[in-house]
């Protein structure tokens, strides 16, 4: 699950007060009208955008499944205390007026594949988040070219559970692909069939990483983390976990960012959700501490586990009756980047939870490789303390740091490029709206900046940027601005200065996700040779021109699809977080984060892209 509230997840909801156990005594008794005002009224029917809580029409919109995990598996799980399965079904049904869609059966899905298909790996696939080590997101062997862009139309729809899924792996023939419902699948990359499904223990929005494995029955792994904190291990012939290491025992960990593999080894990074614990009044706050974690990938043993903040919390104020520990916070949201020549790894990090001052939040830590020793640190901006609901006025919650920050996460990977004359660059965007060049081979060195969005908590630069060799591609999102207008759009810029080459501003439409028809670019960047890929809030998903910025391509993700699984009339939406992966001539897309309208009947879909559909 990723950072709610904190990077577009508008719709997900705000932790509300400290009242659980009362209400565990009396669950079984109350209608689901009584239900919502004891539990949920006191929040969601005074939000505001200021503390970003969504209201209770929203909350209709995001839909009955979304509801019903967010209660069972997610973040109000703790508010539904108490309450049996049946109860909270009727309290979803209730909000909006729809029935959730049946559970995944446990059986066979209905379109398996005939025959089970070698693994057979080759350049031009798409491994795990970034497409390589560096992070560029950038395909240079797409196997279509920018002239067959405007000709792409689906060539198969899948829909699975979900609202928060991970992006697709394409490895030869087979997708890898996870579930935010706790579903990770093996499919047919040209037909969309079902090799495997495995239903996981957890939530799983990390995308699968693939390698060759001795320890794995057919030699060959699938790598995917769960909420649970644990990194899987699985034959990717048959989706059968022959190990599990646990990486993080925090209680509020979460896992979002994809590990990255590299000589055997995989670089698991930890964020968390403490950061939505601000009205739980006999919660102690704060402790977590983002980490990276070096775990052999044939063995699942741990090689080492590095800290950003490398303190240790300890208690530096009392409130409300309770002693407030720190410093916590930096959590890791994005994939890990690899420096084979330094033998480096860099990561980012994202804001304080505390008052306790620490150089480790907001910044881009450089670690060693081997050892995971900690090399060199930027940090962009000072003393960012954020809870979510907290805004620094008179009677906050115990919890609430006494100076909130403006919550200016990093909350993609770094990219490391070589310039055409041979001097490398470091870039990175930042929830502020501000996109950075960095020295690696002088200890992070600011070569440039450059401010393209008003940012904010669901503003700036967020899930993820592009880099081919010339240029950096920037989505902006700031769905909600602070201190400004709102910017929303697509960048490029030159990736040796950070000047803008060109600037599409956010193309607003009437779209098929009702009340969420905001043009935002959160997700995650996706450039091929002459085209660059940005999909956004309202459901469209579009590729420009790298030259010049011209719409190449307009594809509407919210109008219904039937489907190879057989759901007839499916709806994706909203497109957040994933960014487009491409390989052998085809372009997969998630579509259905929840919150803006996606998945509002339940759907969410992955889409399959070719040249006329062929």
């Amino acid at each position: 699950m990723k950072k709610l509230a904190i990077f577009g997840a508008i719709a997900a909801f705000s932790l509300c007060a400290g009242m659980i156990p009362a209400l565990a005594q009396q669950a079984a008794r109350v209608s689901p009208h009584d239900q919502y005002m004891q539990r949920c009224s006191s929040c969601h029917d005074t939000a505001s955008s200021e503390d970003r809580t969504p209201p209770k029409a929203q909350l209709a919109l995001s839909g009955p499944d979304n509801i019903v995990e967010s209660l069972t598996r997610g973040v109000m799980k703790p508010m539904a205390e108490g309450m049996s399965e049946a109860e909270i079904v009727a309290m979803a049904v209730y909000i909006t007026g729809k029935q959730p869609l049946p559970k995944v059966a446990l059986g066979p899905d209905p379109n398996l594949c005939p025959t089970q298909d070698p693994i057979v790996a080759s350049k031009t696939d798409w491994n795990g988040w970034g497409m390589d080590a560096q992070n560029t997101r950038y395909q240079p062997n797409p196997g279509l070219a920018a002239a067959d862009v405007p000709k792409l139309k689906v060539k198969w729809a899948f829909a699975y559970p979900g609202k928060k899924n991970g992006q697709a792996t394409i490895i030869g023939n087979r997708i890898f692909i996870s579930s935010n419902a706790g579903k990770v699948y093996s499919l047919n990359a040209q037909t969309g069939c079902v090799y495997w499904r495995h239903d996981a223990v957890g939530a799983v929005r990390t995308s699968p990483v693939v390698a060759r494995n001795s320890k794995s029955p057919s030699k060959w792994a699938v790598y995917w983390a769960d909420d649970r904190m644990n990194l899987n291990a699985a034959d990717a012939m048959t989706g059968k976990i022959f190990w599990t290491t646990s990486v993080e025992k925090h209680p509020r960990g979460v896992m979002t960012g994809t590990p990255t593999l590299h000589d055997g080894v995989l670089y698991v990074p930890t964020s968390s959700m403490e950061e939505t614990v601000t009205n739980e009044t006999a919660y102690v706050c704060c402790t977590f501490r983002g980490s990276i974690t070096a775990i052999d990938a044939r063995t699942g043993k741990v090689k080492w586990k590095t800290y950003a903040i490398e303190e240790a919390p300890k208690v530096h104020r009392t409130a409300g009756n309770k002693n407030l520990l720190g410093p916590a916070g930096a959590a890791i949201w994005a994939s890990p980047t690899i420096d084979t020549k330094l033998k480096r790894l860099y990561f980012a990090t994202g804001d304080g939870y505390t008052d306790v001052k620490t150089d480790a939040t907001d910044a881009i830590i450089a670690l060693d490789l081997r050892t995971g020793k900690k090399v060199w640190s930027y940090q962009a901006t000072e003393n960012d303390a954020f809870l979510v609901g907290c805004t620094g006025r008179a009677g906050q919650p115990a919890n609430c740091p006494l100076t909130v920050g403006p919550d200016h996460d990093f909350g993609q990977s770094a990219i490391l490029r070589t310039l055409p004359g041979g001097k490398r660059i470091l870039v990175i965007g930042q929830k502020s709206g501000t996109a950075y060049g960095l020295d690696p081979d002088q200890n992070g060195k600011v070569l440039w900046q450059n401010k393209l969005g008003t940012g904010g908590p669901l503003g700036g630069i967020q899930w993820g940027s592009a880099a081919d060799a010339t240029k950096m591609y920037v989505a902006n999102a700031d769905t909600i601005a602070v201190g400004g207008p709102a910017k929303p759009g697509l960048w490029a810029l030159d990736l040796a200065t950070g000047k803008i080459v060109w600037e599409k501003l956010g193309i607003r439409v009437t779209c098929s996700s009702p009340g969420r028809c905001t043009p935002s670019h959160s997700a995650a960047v996706t450039a091929i040779p002459g085209a660059v890929f940005s999909g956004t809030l309202d459901a469209h998903l579009r590729a420009y021109d790298a030259n010049t910025g011209a719409v190449l391509w307009d594809f509407d993700a919210g109008k219904p699809v039937d489907t190879v699984n057989g759901q007839k009339g499916a709806i994706g939406g909203a497109i957040d977080a994933t960014g487009p992966t491409v390989a052998n001539g085809i372009v997969y897309q998630h579509a259905g984060y929840s919150g803006y309208g996606g998945g509002a009947n339940g759907n969410n879909v992955l889409f399959a892209f070719s040249v006329d559909g062929k």
